[in-house]
């Protein structure tokens, strides 16, 4: 509520995961339904369409779009892969929406 007091309505949630994950999120919007969450923490390309899913997450985040051994070995293609395929299916769920 003291976050809402100085007008932000956009919150990062981490460690999503953690913290209660999707259902945490939908129990924080029920009395505060202008709050958008981006959660992250926990989120990957498995799961990443039931977070967005969620009319309440504005976006996501998560380390496995930026693998740690692909920027030690300077694999930026991979990394450019990554997040590329991560942005086509949020796309594809906004399509949809």
């Amino acid at each position: 509520m003291a976050i809402l007091a100085t007008g932000i309505d956009l919150i990062k949630f981490f460690p999503a995961s953690v913290d209660g994950g999707l259902k945490a999120i939908k129990a924080l919007s029920a009395p505060f339904p202008q709050v958008r969450f981006i959660p992250t923490g926990g989120i990957n390309a498995d799961n990443m369409t039931e977070w967005l899913s969620n009319p309440a997450i504005a976006a996501i985040g998560g380390s496995w779009m930026v693998p740690a051994k692909a920027i030690d070995a300077g694999d930026f293609d991979t990394v450019r892969d990554l997040c590329a395929a991560a942005a086509a299916t949020a796309a594809e769920l906004d399509k949809k929406a």
